[in-house]
C-alpha cells in the first residue's frame, strides 16, 4: 500500500494510494480524504452508513477485478450517483439507503437486506448495458440470491434478466402482487383488456399493460406493488389490471 498520506483518516485533500487491498472494519464516515486511488479492493464490514458517496468513493465500484463488499453497512447512505461496474455485496445493509434510479446492472448480491424505499431500482439477473462485456471476472449471470426485502417498499422496483424470485425474501400481503407466467399473463390479459368498452379505462390499461411488458425484461415471475405511484393508470385501472393477470390463467 502507497499513499501520500498515512491512512484513510486523513486531513482534507489527502490523495490515497491503494494497490491490491483488504480493508477491514474502516469507519469511512470519519475517513477524510479528496481522492482514493483503488487498484482492487476487498471491503470487510466497513462503515459507509450516511454517507453520500460520490466522485471521491467512484473508485471504490470500479476496480478490475472487481471490488467485494462483505457485511458493510451502507444504511442511510446515498448511492444514487455510484455505478458498481462489477461489484459483489455480501451480506451487506441497505436499509433507508438511497438508491432511487440506481440500475447496477453488472453487479451481484448475496444475502444482503434492504429496508425502507428502494425506488426506480432495476436490479438484473444477467450483465447488461455497454460494460458487460468489459467486467471482471467475466460471467453470464449475475448471483443474486438470499437477498431480503421483506421491510422494504418496492416503488418501481423490477428485478429483470432472469433473477429467480424463489431465492430471496419478500414483503407480504395485500400490497404485493406476485406472478409466474408473466409474458403469457401480459398476452392473455390484453386480449381480455381489448373487449372492454372504449373509453379512458381500456386506454389506461392498455398503456399500463404495454409498461409492464418493457419494464420486466426476460422475467418468468415478478413482484410488484399492486398500486404504484409510478404507474400512470388510476387506482381503479392498476386494481382492475392485476386481479385480470391475477386469475386469466385460471
Amino acid at each position: 500500500m502507497s499513499q501520500q498520506d498515512s491512512g484513510p483518516n486523513q486531513p482534507s485533500g489527502a490523495v490515497i494510494s491503494v494497490g491490491r487491498a483488504g480493508l477491514a472494519n474502516v469507519d469511512f464516515r470519519k475517513a477524510k480524504f479528496d481522492k482514493f486511488q483503488l487498484a482492487v479492493g476487498n471491503f470487510m464490514a466497513c462503515d459507509f452508513r450516511g454517507l453520500q458517496l460520490g466522485e471521491r468513493f467512484a473508485p471504490f465500484f470500479t476496480t478490475r477485478p472487481r471490488s467485494v463488499f462483505t457485511s458493510c453497512k451502507f444504511d442511510g447512505a446515498d448511492l444514487r450517483q455510484i455505478s458498481p461496474e462489477g461489484t459483489r455485496f455480501e451480506k451487506c445493509s441497505f436499509e433507508d439507503a438511497r438508491l432511487d434510479g440506481w440500475t447496477p446492472a453488472r453487479a451481484e448480491f448475496v444475502e444482503c437486506r434492504f429496508a425502507g424505499k428502494v425506488a426506480h431500482v432495476t436490479f438484473t439477473g444477467k450483465p447488461a448495458g455497454p460494460g458487460s462485456m468489459r467486467i471482471d471476472p467475466p460471467r453470464a449471470k449475475n448471483d443474486f440470491r438470499g437477498n431480503d426485502f421483506r421491510d422494504a417498499e418496492l416503488i418501481d422496483t423490477v428485478f429483470v434478466l432472469g433473477i429467480d424470485l424463489s431465492l430471496q425474501r419478500w414483503p407480504v400481503g395485500e400490497d404485493y402482487v406476485r406472478l409466474d407466467k408473466f409474458l403469457r399473463r401480459l398476452e392473455r390479459a390484453r386480449g381480455d383488456v381489448l373487449t372492454w368498452d372504449a373509453g379512458e379505462a381500456r386506454t389506461e390499461a392498455l398503456a399500463m399493460l404495454q409498461a409492464l411488458a418493457q419494464r420486466w425484461q426476460d422475467q418468468r415471475e415478478i413482484i410488484v406493488m399492486r398500486v404504484s405511484p409510478a404507474v400512470s393508470a388510476s387506482r381503479r385501472v392498476q386494481n382492475r389490471v392485476w386481479d385480470l393477470l391475477e386469475r386469466v390463467l385460471d
